[in-house]
């Protein structure tokens, strides 16, 4: 069955056209129908074209859509009997680079952010003369070097918020729970370590959390849970099933047979909870799935944004989408629906705009700043009353009670920014400029043991304030400003004058010119 192309469809078709000198990649959300657009490029074109992915599922996906359209369509994978005279060849690229070479004048790569590993290029190298495509949401590697090496030019079919707008795919609502402390956790090709992390989320008290929080916020919901390993995914599941939800666990090892029919009765209501490890990120669509839990800490802003984008897609019947995040993903990534500035080049992908997520604090909803009330509960800012009963950043229980404007939530949130920094290996600064970018105003933070600590100045004791005030000495130096500099910071940040303070960058200040002047006077 054809389907006729949105407005925002047909005019990525049509940039795409007039780009392919340049080797387009359309980038459009999860959900908005690239594998439709790519289908309609084909089918104008009229070329003998190949088609490349690397899951199976990408690749009966795209067959599928491409027989609908009434093309004739082969298939070059283990288990398929060969048809070379089809006018697509949709192709495992581990599959072909042990083959003869269809022919081809158009290349389309499905999920192109893969398309730099060396199996895709020597598949492109057999075809220089051909047109490339590629098709992705999420046009960056995990490595943070860019695509430019393969691709020329970026199509930005839709953003998300813009079909969100319409009513193309679900706004999710998005609970953030208390997350697991990530301090120490080291990046490697990406992301986090699976071996560091395991020990971090994979905890009795944090597990109890997960299904205490579906319980209250989606019971009943067709869900998908994202965990960080296989151990974890089974944890989950048990605790499911030991609170009465039907629950099943599906990882890389699971036969197809059995996979697919886990996932069949995920997608009639027979099964609730469907339980995985990076097997249901990519290449798989349940138009009806309702909710996601992400277990799974990332520093990947891809992964960020294809776990949630499962859960996205409308379908008939379906009220909406919820997300619960249990690894507070969403305190460094942000909501999916923020703009983000695609590149082609190495540079880090960021919003187009501050994170400024408020969450609240009568039912833990996360919303933007500039939204005076919390669309779930209706509870407003001003009429929250000071609390000092905050529980710990990774404790046991139900959703954490705090917003944006205590301390202990600002605490959290630095800790995240902290740890991803240590894990990315990047400077001081970068953890300075991210958590203005959140909360629109500096930090106020102290080193002690090498650890750099936020600070309350409301609860500030006379050593953290002398801690303060001797950062501000030295940065007035490095600057070459007047002491009074430094002063004037202090008192902006504490409220009062630095009185009785002889730091030690003060008194080497003080020595300095006291030498000077007897130099001076010799």
């Amino acid at each position: 069955m054809r389907h006729e192309l949105r407005d925002y469809q047909r005019r990525a078709v049509e940039d795409v056209t007039a780009a392919l000198d340049r080797r387009p990649i359309l980038v459009a959300p999860t959900g908005s129908g690239k594998t439709v657009m790519a289908t309609a490029l084909v089918e104008q074109l009229g070329v003998p074209t190949l088609w490349l992915a690397h899951r199976k599922e990408l690749i009966d996906q795209a067959a599928k859509r491409l027989e609908a359209h009434g093309l004739v369509c082969g298939i070059i994978m283990a288990g398929y009997a060969p048809m070379p005279l089809a006018q697509v060849q949709v192709a495992s690229v581990q599959t072909l680079i042990r083959r003869d070479k269809p022919p081809a004048d158009l290349i389309v790569i499905d999920e192109c952010h893969h398309a730099t590993a060396g199996s895709y290029q020597s598949v492109l190298d057999a075809y220089p003369e051909a047109h490339v495509v590629g098709l992705t949401a999420t046009p960056f590697r995990l490595d943070g070097h860019g695509l430019n090496d393969l691709f020329g030019e970026l199509v930005v079919a839709a953003y998300p918020d813009e079909l969100c707008a319409t009513g193309i795919l679900h706004r999710p609502r998005v609970w953030a729970s208390k997350s697991p402390d990530l301090r120490g956790v080291k990046v490697i090709a990406g992301d986090y370590s699976i071996g560091a992390l395991t020990a971090r989320t994979n905890t009795p008290e944090l597990n109890a959390d997960v299904v205490a929080t579906w319980l209250k916020r989606a019971a009943g919901r067709r869900t998908v849970a994202f965990a960080v390993d296989v151990a974890h995914s089974i944890a989950i599941t048990a605790d499911f099933r030991q609170a009465g939800v039907a629950a099943e666990h599906i990882d890389g090892s699971t036969p197809r047979d059995e996979r697919d029919a886990i996932l069949s009765r995920l997608a009639s209501g027979q099964t609730l909870i469907v339980s995985n490890c990076m097997v249901l990120t990519e290449g798989w669509d349940l138009p009806a799935l309702e909710c996601a839990i992400i277990a799974r800490p990332t520093a990947s802003l891809n992964l960020h944004l294809q776990m949630i984008g499962r859960v996205m897609r409308a379908a008939d019947g379906k009220d909406g989408a919820v997300v619960l995040d249990h690894a507070g993903n969403h305190h460094i990534h942000g909501l999916v629906t923020r703009r983000l500035n695609y590149s082609l080049h190495g540079e880090k992908v960021g919003h187009s705009e501050p994170l400024g997520l408020r969450r609240c604090a009568e039912c833990g909803l996360l919303f933007e700043l500039h939204i005076e009330c919390c669309p779930e509960c209706g509870w407003t800012p001003a009429s929250e009353k000071p609390r000092r009963d905050w529980p710990d950043v990774h404790g046991a229980g139900e959703l954490a009670e705090f917003d944006d404007s205590s301390f202990e939530y600002r605490q959290q949130i630095w800790n995240l920014i902290e740890a991803e920094r240590e894990a990315m290996g990047y400077r001081d600064g970068w953890s300075f400029f991210r958590f203005k970018e959140r909360f629109g105003e500096p930090p106020v933070v102290v080193k002690i043991d090498g650890v750099v600590e936020l600070i309350d100045p409301a609860r500030a004791t006379l050593e953290q304030k002398r801690a303060v005030y001797e950062r501000l000495l030295s940065v007035a130096r490095q600057r070459r400003f007047a002491d009074g500099w430094a002063a004037h910071r202090y008192r902006e940040t504490f409220g009062c004058w630095p009185r009785g303070f002889v730091t030690e960058v003060r008194g080497e200040a003080l020595r300095e010119r006291f030498l000077a002047r007897q130099e001076a006077a010799s």
